[in-house]
C-alpha cells in the first residue's frame, strides 16, 4: 500500500535493506535475517492493518480534539478520547503534537488504497472509545477529519510549522484527493475547493522551499482533476435529461453553459474555483518571474532589459503553473473561458519574453528550456481550443490570439545594445500560431508578413542550429492542410532555399550540423515536388519542381577520384544523392528522361556516378569472398598408425 506510488515522496519499499549489524541478541539476528530475505514490514502490518486504521483515525480525533481553542474546551468529552483521560489531557498534547503527521499521512495511504471502500468497525475495537458514538464513521467523516487537520495545520498562523510538517499535509492531501470518491465529497460544496485553493496560495507566498512549492502544485492539479470530472458528470446528466425531448442539438450548446462564467462569462472572485486557481498559479510565476507582476501604477517606458537564469526546480516549477493555466478554460463555459484567456495568454507570453532573454553573445539555443517548451505547449492548447471554433466565443477568441501572436511578433524585433530575444525561441511562437491556430489568425496582412520575415532572419542567421530548425519549421508549414496558410510561406521561402542548395556552402560540409541542414533543405524542396504533382497540381509545375531538385542532387555528386579524399560528410551527402536519384527517375520516368535529354552535363556526370558505385560494389563484394578462409577438409582415409616419431 505504502510503496505503490500513490502519493509523492512515500518511500520505495522495493528498494534494498540496508545490511543490519551482527548483534549477540538473537531477536535483533532474527529481525536481520528478515531483512537480509527482501521482505518488508509491511508484511508483518498487513493483516492488522484494518485495526490499525481505526487507532490512526481515533488518534486523529482525538489530535483534532485538543487542538481546539480554549474557548471550546466546554465541547471536549467528559471522560477524555480515545487514547487519553481527563487527567492526563494536558501532558498527553505534545505527544500528539509530535505525533500526528506520520499518522495522518498512513491513514491518508490506507484510505487511499481502499480504506473508503471498507466498512468501519466497531466502537468496541478501539480503547476508551469514549467520543466514536457522537462522531460518525462514513466514508464523508473520515474524508472531513483528515481534510480539516491538513486545512488547520496549513493555515496555522505559526510560521514555524516545520517544512517537514508542511510537506506532510500536502502528502497526505494529495494521497486523499487520488480517489475518486474523495474528489466527489470535495466538488459537493464547491467552497471547499476555492478554500483550499486560498490555503495553497497563502503557501507559495510564505513558503520559499522549492519542494513545498513544488507539492502545492500537485495537489493543486488534483483539485482541477476534481472539477472537471465534477464538470463532465454534470454535463452528461444534462444531456440524459434533454435528449430523450429530442432536444440534442440544443444539449450540446447548454451544457456547455454549465461551466464558470455562464451566459454572462463572469467570474466572480471568492466564489470561482477558477479564479482561485488562476491566484495560485500568478503568485507561483510571479514568486519565480517578478517581471510578470502587473504594477499597479504606471509602467516606465525604459525599462532595463536583464538576463534570467531558471534552476531546475523554477523551471519545473514555471511549467506546472502554465500546463494547470491552459487546462482552466475547459471548466468554463465559452463566455467564461473568453474572460480569462487574456490573463492567461498575457502570463505565457510574459514567461517566454523573460525565459528567452539572453546576451547577444550568448550562442545558447533557449528553446529547449522548461519554461519556453511549457508556455509553447500553453499556446498551442490554447490556439487549439474547442471554444476557438465555437460561435459563440469564436470572434473574441480569434482576436485574443491575434493580440498575443502581435506579441510574440513584437518580442523578436525587441533587444537592447546587451541583450536579445532568443530567435528560435520566437520562431517556435511563431510557428505554434501558424501550425495550430484557425487561418482567419493568422492570414490578417500585418500578421502575416511579418511572421514570414522572421523566418528570413532566421535562414540568414549565423547560427546554424537556427538555420536547421528553421528549415525542419518550414517543411511543416509547407505541408499545411490549409493552402491559404502555406502558399504564400511557400513563395517567399521556397526560393531562398532552392538558392542555399545551389550554392557552394551547401556542399562545403565540415561537420554533422551542417550536413543535417543540406539533407534537411533537399527533403523540404521534395516535399514541394509532392505537393507539385499532377493530382494537386498541373503537369508542368511537377515538371518545375523536378527541374530545380534533379540538378541540386546532381551537383552534389562527386567524382570517382575527389571522392577518395572527401571527407565522411561528403561522402554521405553523395550517397544520399545518388539513392535520392535512382528514386526520383522510376518514380516520375517520363519527366526525368525528358531533363536528362536536354542536359548532357547532368546525364554524364550521373552514369559515372551509377558507374563508380556499381564497381565499388563489385569491388567489395569480391574482398568480401577472398577474404573468406579456406575451409580444411578432413582427409577420407585416417591411418591408424602414428608416424610422428619415424626416423629413417
Amino acid at each position: 500500500m505504502i510503496g505503490n506510488g500513490s502519493a509523492p515522496g512515500c518511500f520505495n519499499t522495493n528498494s534494498k535493506p540496508a545490511p543490519c549489524n551482527i548483534s549477540a541478541d538473537k531477536d535483533e539476528e532474527d529481525f536481520g535475517d528478515f531483512e537480509f530475505r527482501g521482505e518488508s514490514l509491511l508484511n508483518l502490518v498487513q493483516p492488522e492493518l484494518v485495526s490499525l486504521s481505526q487507532h490512526w483515525l481515533a488518534a486523529l480525533r482525538d489530535h483534532a480534539l485538543l487542538s481546539l481553542p480554549p474557548e471550546f474546551a466546554s465541547q471536549l468529552p467528559h471522560d477524555g478520547g480515545a487514547f487519553y483521560t481527563t487527567d492526563t489531557m494536558e501532558s498527553s498534547r505534545p505527544h500528539y503534537a509530535a505525533s500526528w503527521p506520520p499518522i495522518l499521512h498512513a491513514a491518508a495511504l490506507w484510505l487511499n488504497a481502499g480504506g473508503f471502500d471498507s466498512k468501519p468497525t466497531s466502537a468496541a475495537n478501539v480503547p476508551n472509545n469514549n467520543n466514536s458514538s457522537k462522531t460518525g464513521d462514513s466514508v464523508s467523516d473520515r474524508f472531513h477529519l483528515l481534510f480539516g487537520i491538513c486545512m488547520e495545520a496549513l493555515c496555522t498562523p505559526r510560521s514555524s510549522e516545520p517544512v517537514e510538517s508542511v510537506l506532510t499535509c500536502l502528502q497526505a492531501l494529495y494521497t486523499l484527493l487520488d480517489s475518486t470518491w474523495p474528489r466527489e465529497i470535495l466538488m459537493d460544496d464547491r467552497s471547499l475547493g476555492i478554500e483550499l485553493c486560498n490555503v495553497l496560495h497563502r503557501l507559495i507566498l510564505t513558503r520559499d522551499s522549492p519542494s513545498v512549492q513544488l507539492m502545492v502544485m500537485e495537489v493543486l492539479k488534483q483539485v482541477m482533476k476534481a472539477a472537471q470530472e465534477h464538470f463532465d458528470t454534470q454535463k452528461k446528466k444534462k444531456i440524459k435529461e434533454m435528449v430523450p425531448a429530442n432536444q440534442e442539438s440544443r444539449a450540446t450548446q447548454e451544457v456547455d453553459l454549465l461551466g464558470e462564467g455562464g451566459s454572462t462569462g463572469e467570474i466572480i472572485p471568492g466564489q470561482s474555483l477558477v479564479f482561485a486557481v488562476l491566484e495560485v498559479c500568478l503568485c507561483l510565476l510571479v514568486r519565480q518571474v517578478p517581471a510578470l507582476n502587473p504594477l499597479p501604477g504606471p509602467t516606465p517606458i525604459v525599462r532595463q532589459h536583464h538576463t534570467l537564469h531558471f534552476t531546475e526546480e523554477s523551471g519545473q516549477l514555471i511549467a506546472a503553473a502554465l500546463s494547470c493555466m491552459e487546462c482552466l478554460p475547459r471548466l468554463c463555459s465559452p463566455q467564461g473561458a473568453v474572460a480569462i484567456l487574456p490573463t492567461i495568454l498575457y502570463l505565457t507570453t510574459g514567461v517566454i519574453k523573460e525565459s528567452a532573454t539572453k546576451s547577444i553573445h550568448d550562442p545558447t539555443v533557449m528553446a529547449t528550456a522548461v519554461p519556453v517548451t511549457a508556455a509553447l505547449h500553453c499556446l498551442k492548447t490554447l490556439a487549439t481550443d474547442k471554444y476557438c471554433k465555437d460561435e459563440r466565443s469564436r470572434e473574441d477568441w480569434h482576436k485574443l490570439l491575434q493580440s498575443a501572436l502581435a506579441k510574440v511578433i513584437d518580442l523578436a524585433k525587441t533587444g537592447s545594445d546587451e541583450t536579445k530575444l532568443d530567435e528560435l525561441t520566437m520562431l517556435l511562437g511563431i510557428a505554434v500560431f501558424v501550425l495550430h491556430a484557425p487561418a482567419e489568425v493568422v492570414c490578417a496582412p500585418n500578421l502575416q508578413y511579418p511572421c514570414i520575415n522572421q523566418f528570413k532572419q532566421c535562414l540568414q542567421s549565423n547560427n546554424i542550429t537556427v538555420k536547421l530548425k528553421c528549415v525542419q519549421t518550414l517543411r511543416t508549414i509547407f505541408s499545411h492542410p490549409d493552402r491559404s496558410v502555406a502558399t504564400p510561406y511557400i513563395h517567399a521561402l521556397a526560393p531562398r532555399l532552392v538558392e542555399f542548395l545551389y550554392s557552394e556552402t551547401s556542399r562545403q560540409l565540415s561537420s554533422d550540423t551542417e550536413l543535417s541542414l543540406t539533407l534537411e533543405s533537399i527533403q523540404t524542396v521534395e516535399t514541394l515536388i509532392t505537393l507539385a504533382e499532377p493530382k494537386h497540381r498541373d503537369l508542368m509545375q511537377g515538371i518545375q519542381m523536378l527541374t530545380l531538385l534533379v540538378p541540386i542532387l546532381v551537383n552534389c555528386l562527386v567524382e570517382n577520384s575527389a571522392l577518395k579524399e572527401a571527407n565522411n560528410f561528403t561522402r554521405i551527402l553523395h550517397d544520399h544523392s545518388l539513392q535520392k536519384l535512382m528514386k526520383i527517375g522510376p518514380q516520375y520516368p517520363q519527366e526525368f528522361k525528358a531533363l536528362m535529354s536536354q542536359s548532357g552535363e547532368l546525364r554524364s556526370k550521373l552514369e559515372a556516378a551509377v558507374r563508380s558505385s556499381q564497381q565499388a560494389q563489385l569491388r567489395a563484394r569480391v574482398e568480401s569472398s577472398t577474404a573468406k578462409p579456406l575451409s580444411t577438409q578432413t582427409p577420407t582415409i585416417k591411418l591408424k598408425t602414428d608416424f610422428s616419431n619415424f626416423t629413417s
